[in-house]
């Protein structure tokens, strides 16, 4: 099978080295105890945070692009029962309640969920199921029949992922589809460039697609992994790019400002598309089989 790896973790066989559950856990908490970042139910609550990073994003014909991707990577049938971990303002719940499909979507964010109940009411799509909690805290009685398609888009920011990969199995009935980073993204790369200069330390990053196999690979689960190049970031003006990363870092003064400007100004390039911060990233299609349907 395409992207499907057979080795053992690095760390098999030595029981003092740190686990890759153990691994994930530490990356994660050393976001969430970073005060420069806003915990993700705190940032995705923020109406402007929805609008300029997710409604705006839609615009783009690279966002689309990705989606098309994902959607023909999972083959989701019409009619299929799906539960989407984090659903967002409805980048997939509505185009599947649009053909059939019985959605069920996990938000726990408030400004997120009304962006998606607008979507729906746009798309003329019917209904999709919401349910607002975190993964971490919703009960498989909250969720009734298993689904055939469980998928986590960019949403895994659960701490403890072998308990939240855990209640994903015990949820479906046939395949569990996760999108995550296999190389740090875009953003990412621009926060480590800048947290220094704003905040006077190192950028706390996230866990990759890799910890995340290893992490499978540690409960038993042979996932295939396939991985997807994303294109750059194209902004119309600095101006853009500066405001877009004074919501990401949380900093909006003067002093933070003129960083961020002077940064996007010198390290910004033209093209014909418009201004692009070089060098392409890849994301990775983690997907396995829970049972025969």
């Amino acid at each position: 099978m395409k992207g499907v790896h057979r080795g053992a973790p690095d760390n098999a066989g030595d029981p003092g080295s740190c686990s890759w559950q153990d691994r994930w856990r530490q990356m994660k908490l050393a976001r969430l105890t970073d005060p420069a970042l806003e915990q993700a139910g705190t940032y995705w609550n923020n109406r402007k945070n929805v609008a300029g990073l997710y409604v705006k994003s839609r615009t783009r014909q690279a966002w689309q692009g990705k989606v098309d991707a994902q959607f023909s990577a999972m083959r989701i049938p019409e009619g299929a029962r799906v539960l989407d971990i984090g659903g967002g303002t409805g980048t997939h719940a509505v185009p599947l309640a649009t053909r059939g499909c019985a959605v069920t979507v996990v938000e726990p964010a408030t400004a997120m969920r009304e962006e998606l109940e607008k979507n729906l009411a746009e798309s003329g799509a019917g209904k999709v199921t919401v349910i607002p909690k975190r993964w971490e805290d919703i009960a498989q009685d909250d969720l009734g029949n298993p689904f055939d398609i469980v998928m986590a888009s960019y949403s895994l920011s659960m701490t403890d992922i072998g308990e939240a990969v855990a209640a994903m199995q015990a949820c479906c009935r046939g395949s569990v589809h996760l999108f995550w980073f296999l190389t740090p993204p875009s953003w990412a790369r621009i926060s480590a460039d800048l947290w220094p200069l704003i905040y006077g330390r190192d950028y706390p990053g996230e866990p990759l697609a890799d910890c995340l196999w290893q992490v499978l690979y540690e409960m038993g689960i042979y996932a295939s992994l396939t991985p997807e190049r994303k294109g750059e970031t194209v902004y119309r003006t600095v101006d853009e790019a500066v405001e877009e990363y004074q919501q990401r870092l949380n900093c909006t003064g003067p002093r933070e400002e003129e960083i961020l400007r002077r940064y996007f100004t010198e390290q910004l390039r033209q093209t014909g598309e418009g201004l692009i911060l070089g060098g392409a990233s890849y994301s990775a299609h983690i997907s396995w089989q829970c049972k025969q349907s």
